[in-house]
Formats: C-alpha cells, sequence, structure tokens
C-alpha cells in the first residue's frame, strides 16, 4: 500500500495504493472525439482510480504518474532522480534565497494559450495560498514569487533552501487564464498528451499533442486500462490485450519470462519498509503510566534488530532474492544522503537474548506490531517477522483493515508498527523532517514521527542541513546523521521491493527508477 499524505513522500505499507479522491465520473471532451479511434499503445495498471492536477485530492503515485503526461514543471527528474530542465531553460541563485529560472519561449498549453511566467507565478502561488492543498508542503519555504519579465520569475524562499529544486518537481504549471476563465474541470498542461477519454473505474485516453514544445513523440494514443486483479491483468498481457503491465506478481515471474513475446522488466521501488516502535519513556498506551515501556531502551531495540533475519523473509515472502533486497538505512543507493558505511545489525539470537538480560527483560516481554489487512506479501512479511520475534519475547500481530491501521498509527496510537516510506524527492532531507527529527506540532517537523523518536543531535544535523546550499557539505552532515540514528534504532530497515513490469516485445520501453511511467519515452 502506497499513501502520499499531503507531502511529497510517501508512507508506504507495501505494495497498493489507498487513494482518496473526489467523484470524477465519466467524461469525455466532446461527443464528435467519442469515435472509436486506433489506440497505439494499451497499458494496464493496478490502480483504478487517481486524480487530475490541480483538483486532486490524495498525492498519490498513480496521479503522479498519469499526470506527468499531461503537465510539465519547470524541472524534472530523469530516472534517477537527477534534476534535469523541463519548462525552464535554465536557472541561477541571485543569491542564497533567490532562484531565478529563465522559461522556454514558444511553449503552449493543449487550449492554444501561450507559456509566461504568470502561469508560473499563479501555479506557485495558489498552492501556496490555499491551506488544504495537498501540495503546500513542498512549497512553505517559499516566501514570494517575483516576475522579473515574460518569460523570467524569482522564487525567493525565507531561508535557504537546498532541496527546492526537487520540490518543485510535482510542481505542475498551469495557464492562469483558463484557471480564471472557467470552472471546467478538464487539465489543460503543456504535456505531450492531452485528454481524450475518461471513464473513472474503467479507463483513460491520452492522445499525442500536435503542439508539444518538444519532439513529436512515436506513441499517438496511450489507453491506462485500470486493472486491479492481477491475474486478469496478467492474462491480458499474455493474450495480447495490453502492451505493458505494472505489478507483475513474484510468482509468475519464472512462467511470464518463458512466454514469447514478453520482455519482463525489474526496477526497484525507491522505498525502505521498516519497523518502528513507541518511543515514550511510559506505557502510556496500555494504561500502565507509572511501568517502563521496554522499547525506550536502546538495548531492547537492538534486540529485537538482531533477532530478525531478514534473508529469511526475502527467501519465504519473495522466493527469490531477485525481487528484493535487505536495507540498511532509510534510504535507498540512489537517494542523496545515502550512507554506504552503514551496514545491517548481523542477526544473532544469543546477542538477542543478551542484550534483553542486560535490559532486565530476560523473560521477554509483550508486544504487539500493527499490520495492515492488505495483500498477501504484506500478510506474509508480518507473519515471518510474528516467528522471528516470537523465540526472544511474547510477540503477536493486530492485523487491522486498512482504513483502521491508518487510524491507529497517525494518532500515535501503536506500540509498534510496520510501514515504509519512499523519499520521492530523491532528498534525504525528508526523513529528518517527517520521519526521525523530534516532533513539533507548530512547525510540522516530525509529522510521520509515529512514535515520537526524539535525539537532540538528530535535530540539530536535521535543522542545519536544511539551508546548507554546499552539496558535500551537506551530503556529509546528513549522511552522519544516518548513522547515528540507525545505532539508536529509530527504525528496524528491512528491504526495498522490485516492481516488475511486463512489456509486450514490439514496444521499447524501461521502467525508471522515480516510478513515472512517461509514454513520450515508449519507442515503437
Amino acid at each position: 500500500m502506497v499513501m502520499y499524505i499531503g507531502i511529497k513522500s510517501i508512507m508506504v505499507i507495501l505494495t497498493s495504493l489507498i487513494i482518496i479522491v473526489g467523484n470524477i465520473g465519466c467524461i469525455t471532451q466532446n461527443e464528435e472525439e467519442k469515435a472509436p479511434s486506433k489506440v497505439d499503445v494499451i497499458i494496464g495498471l493496478t490502480d483504478s482510480t487517481f486524480g487530475f492536477y490541480p483538483w486532486w485530492t490524495s498525492y498519490d503515485v498513480s496521479s503522479i504518474s498519469i499526470n506527468h503526461n499531461i503537465f510539465n514543471s519547470l524541472v524534472s527528474f530523469d530516472g534517477l532522480f537527477r534534476i534535469k530542465a523541463e519548462l525552464a531553460e535554465s536557472w541561477n541563485n541571485p543569491n542564497n534565497l533567490t532562484w531565478r529560472f529563465r522559461l522556454k519561449k514558444d511553449v503552449i498549453f493543449h487550449n492554444g494559450y501561450n507559456l509566461t511566467a504568470e502561469d508560473v507565478k499563479y501555479s506557485i502561488d495558489s498552492i501556496k495560498n490555499n491551506q488544504t492543498n495537498v501540495l503546500r508542503d513542498l512549497l512553505l519555504s517559499i516566501n514570494e514569487t517575483k516576475i522579473i519579465d515574460n518569460y523570467t520569475i524569482d522564487i525567493i524562499t525565507f531561508k535557504p533552501t537546498p532541496v527546492l529544486l526537487n520540490k518543485l518537481t510535482d510542481i505542475f504549471i498551469i495557464s492562469k487564464r483558463y484557471q480564471e476563465e472557467t470552472t471546467e474541470k478538464w487539465p489543460i498542461g503543456t504535456g505531450a498528451y492531452k485528454v481524450f477519454e475518461y471513464v473513472e473505474g474503467s479507463h483513460l485516453v491520452l492522445e499525442r499533442f500536435e503542439g508539444y514544445w518538444r519532439e513529436q513523440p512515436d506513441v499517438k494514443k496511450a489507453t491506462f486500462k485500470f486493472i486491479e486483479d492481477n491475474v486478469v491483468r496478467k492474462n491480458a498481457l499474455i493474450n495480447g490485450e495490453i502492451d505493458i503491465a505494472d505489478g507483475i506478481e513474484a510468482v509468475d515471474y519464472d512462467n511470464l519470462s518463458k512466454i514469447a513475446g514478453i520482455n519482463l522488466h525489474l526496477v526497484t521501488y525507491p522505498l525502505i519498509v521498516y519497523i518502528s516502535f513507541n518511543f515514550r519513556e511510559n506505557d502510556t498506551l496500555n494504561n500502565a503510566p507509572d511501568r517502563k515501556n521496554p522499547l525506550f531502551d536502546i538495548r531492547v531495540r537492538k534486540a529485537l534488530y538482531h533477532a530478525i533475519n531478514v534473508d529469511d523473509i526475502i527467501k519465504r515472502v519473495y522466493n527469490n532474492s531477485i525481487f528484493a533486497e535487505p536495507a540498511s538505512q532509510f534510504v535507498t543507493p540512489l537517494i542523496y544522503g545515502y550512507n554506504s558505511n552503514i551496514t545491517r545489525f548481523q542477526f544473532d539470537l544469543n546477542k538477542s537474548r543478551d542484550l534483553l538480560n542486560q535490559s532486565g527483560y530476560s523473560e521477554g516481554f509483550d508486544l504487539v506490531m500493527d499490520c495492515a489487512e492488505e495483500q498477501t506479501t504484506h500478510t506474509k512479511i508480518c507473519e515471518v517477522i510474528d516467528e522471528q520475534l516470537s523465540l526472544i519475547i511474547n510477540f503477536s500481530l493486530n492485523i487491522l483493515p486498512v482504513r483502521d491501521y491508518y487510524d491507529k498509527i497517525l494518532s500515535r496510537n501503536t506500540s509498534c508498527y510496520i510501514i515504509g516510506w519512499m523519499a520521492a524527492t530523491g532528498d534525504g532531507g525528508e526523513i529528518y523532517d517527517y520521519l526521525i527529527r523530534s516532533v513539533d506540532n507548530e512547525t510540522g517537523i516530525g509529522t510521520y514521527n509515529l512514535g515520537y523518536y526524539s535525539n537532540p543531535e538528530i535535530d540539530r544535523i536535521g535543522e542545519e542541513i536544511n539551508y546548507i546550499m554546499d552539496y558535500d557539505k551537506r551530503l556529509k552532515l546528513m549522511q552522519e546523521g544516518f548513522e547515528i540514528a540507525m545505532d539508536d534504532v529509530a527504525w528496524i530497515p528491512l528491504l526495498s521491493s522490485k516492481i516488475i513490469y511486463g512489456v509486450a516485445e514490439d514496444v521499447n520501453w524501461e521502467p525508471s527508477y522515480n516510478m513515472i511511467l512517461k509514454i513520450e519515452e515508449i519507442k515503437l
């Protein structure tokens, strides 16, 4: 399960999305365009709902990926989380608080309106000034926007903001004139494709935009079919009904790899599945405020870490190590901040028991881990962890319906939980701001620090890296902080899994690490 909760980060249980969207229903541009037409590429997606920008109410993977085909941002990521120019021709920093962007000229929206700096200012200000916009957290560092001329705009921040470019990658630019003159919720962008037809829960058809500012892509029309059932989606690929299928299950990999006409691609999902805890000193969650919380003791947390055999989890849940890999820290290797010096704690039950003896829990203690009732993969991971930790403590699972699970952990009513985080900004700084800095409700720091983890040194480092503009200095400090937090067992990192795509052999496409499926990258 993947869930964006109003920020550029993803809170993840494992694989399928929870998306909260408004009732969009069925929309088509006009009756004449409903006529059947050849569809060049058909893509089978696991997720049946999403939102169109700028009206979406959930910041989820499906919405981001599809909207990237309709809209452009000032800058974007390439497949390896490196910043590249999009609507911005260039940018520089006149001073530490100012980012000056020069726009590409002769860019037009799908309705023929010209792109200018007015549209960029409108796009940013309308989000920044809307308290309920799900993207607002990305722009909190911005003080103001100033138009220099028709194709130049300054974005001025309150303090030096080294990750501003990363945060702008999903701030799509919309037409000020169009938004102000219509109440119609029909997406109009500058992207390579425009919406042709959308039937909620069924399909979305995108049509190539002939006025696109880049080279015309190969695909003229692309249909996204929403096929939640894994077996149905797999069979549609086998039967040639779709050209690309996401979310192929690991158990189907061997059989599909033997079928002529189908290529399989694996890409590491840039998220870490992990376990975290209640770090409060006393056991207030179990109505025992005078009783010490065992998890407050670092020796207990280390004991639990040493008792988890992640290789066994991968072997039993994924059947093959090519589908997942052990995680040692908060981010995957391509994310800025990854520290190659951090290694996993060794699986060692004797050491676990020694640590429990030292901390006064030689007989163990009771611990319940909250899990979401979800797909087979998620259930199996929880069950294997249950077996492993039950060898040293009185461990049990509390498996809840997905929404009940989120209600419980987001209210910080949890002693132990399994979840995941995807640093979708490509920058590890968000790990500090949302997950491991001390909770501060006024500033929003620690919003998803669900167990009240607190370490003054982490707070200091997390504050400093927000404003250091020097790339190498910031990286070194961030890596130092990650090492401190991992030694403190702020999390028990488990694994990062891989997504499997099935692709028809006459379609030339490679999935990207950033999980964005851009139709213009497909070659026929």
